[in-house]
């Protein structure tokens, strides 16, 4: 209507209506992006997720289920996870918050994997992809927000990725490092990471697959670290495709100079480490014996999580 009043292309509209009410058009994005990948660099990312993860809130139903994995309230809010808000009008609203802080900046949601662009009726405008679930923040070694991983309302984890739809890119899967102080394990996830990190007072690598190990090598070779810990799901022994991974993530390893350890538990403690620490947590066992390269390991659960060897 307007451009018909005005004479003008609706391109020419759009801006005027957008100055006339002191809205800001979506603008070209500043290429702190990746020409290869399409992805921006991680002080972006971690910047525009921890402005995300703040504006949302965490459903009850949600905050029920990471209860009841064992981790605490302290806990789930220091490490933001966040329920994947379904009302479009508010995906939006917080979508364009986002953008009015970059555009401060001179900068934009492009290359920001989960995010991209809508064109409605008065141009484009930013949204991000939405399935029923909850946020886990994928970290790197320096503790910033590299990724985020959704957990799904029907037990699957996907990643918050918008590749192939309008200004979207992927989330490359990295690993996630939970931080800590001690032996660093490596187990599948990021929050079985979190949660084992949280059980047993000790720093993990959450790798997004067991195909995927060399994710985890990335962050071992950034920190010195030697001396891993392997702790994959106790299913290797009857399922043939996560044993192979793990033989070749071993073998790599060790090829590479380092020194891994792979621990193994009875199945009747559950099948992920996390499942192992939460009977523990729980006082269902009083100890757990692993073996780690024929060495039996006794974690005890007392005040706090005591770990000793023979």
């Amino acid at each position: 209507m307007w451009s018909k009043c005005r004479s003008i292309d609706n391109k020419q509209a759009y801006k005027e209506l957008c100055n006339d009410a002191g809205i800001r058009p979506v603008e070209k994005p500043v290429r702190e992006i990746s020409e290869k990948n399409n992805l921006a660099g991680v002080d972006l990312r971690n910047r525009v997720y921890t402005y995300f993860l703040k504006a949302l809130p965490l459903e009850s139903k949600h905050k029920d289920d990471l209860l009841r994995r064992g981790l605490s309230e302290l806990q789930i809010h220091n490490n933001m996870y966040k329920s994947v808000p379904q009302n479009s009008q508010y995906r939006w609203k917080v979508a364009g918050y986002i953008q009015k802080r970059l555009n401060e900046m001179g900068k934009s949601l492009q290359g920001i994997p989960g995010f991209y662009t809508r064109r409605g009726p008065y141009g484009e405008y930013w949204d991000f992809i939405a399935p029923r679930g909850y946020f886990i923040p994928v970290k790197d070694p320096q503790g910033r927000i590299q990724a985020l991983q959704i957990r799904l309302d029907e037990g699957k984890y996907v990643w918050f990725s918008s590749h192939g739809m309008p200004n979207g890119t992927s989330s490359h899967a990295p690993a996630h490092y939970t931080g800590g102080t001690g032996r660093v394990w490596v187990t599948e996830g990021p929050l079985k990471a979190d949660i084992a990190s949280c059980l047993m007072s000790a720093p993990f690598i959450g790798v997004p697959g067991v195909n995927s190990w060399k994710e985890a090598e990335k962050i071992l070779s950034e920190m010195g670290i030697k001396d891993p810990i392997i702790a994959f799901d106790s299913d290797f022994r009857t399922n043939p495709h996560v044993a192979g991974a793990l033989r070749k993530f071993i073998s790599h390893l060790k090829e590479q100079g380092y020194f891994p350890q792979n621990a193994v538990w009875p199945s009747k403690y559950g099948k992920g480490i996390d499942d192992v620490l939460l009977k523990l947590h729980k006082k269902e066992v009083m100890s757990v014996s692993f073996i780690v390269d024929g060495v039996p390991v006794t974690i005890k659960r007392t005040v706090t999580t005591e770990v000793s060897v023979g």
